[in-house]
């Protein structure tokens, strides 16, 4: 019966340093996330608690904070900035923002170029 005790003890004392030695051990991101993932839930779940202005600001921090660390910005961030450029009628700075995303992530180009065709097709004149 104590030999029982001792087993289920120890299996427990083992669990719980395999359980805090895997939390302790994760991986830092390659990525600098800076304040990207709360202007997105600000954007999509709170509408209206972030103006384009404040986003354009935080974002374009982010991305000199992450050059400094010497992180990359994680996808979608110069997306996002693009799309801010183009609700406040900047076309040469959405182009551009949407450009970086492209070449920062090659894979993304094809939702991209979509992206792009479909935010610039309300703003001709």
């Amino acid at each position: 019966m104590i030999v029982n005790q001792y087993i289920k003890l120890l299996a427990v004392g083992l669990f719980s340093a395999i359980l805090f030695t895997g939390c302790a051990n994760r991986a830092p991101s390659m990525y600098y996330w800076g304040e990207y993932e709360s202007l997105i839930y600000n954007m999509y779940v709170e509408a209206g608690t972030a103006e384009a202005d404040v986003q354009i600001e935080k974002l374009t921090s982010d991305i000199s904070l992450a050059s400094t660390t010497g992180k990359k910005v994680p996808p979608g961030v110069y997306a996002h900035l693009g799309f801010m450029y183009v609700s406040k009628g900047d076309a040469n700075r959405a182009i551009e923002a949407f450009n970086n995303e492209k070449a920062l992530f090659p894979e993304s180009a094809k939702f991209i170029d979509g992206m792009m065709k479909r935010a610039f097709e309300g703003r001709k004149s």
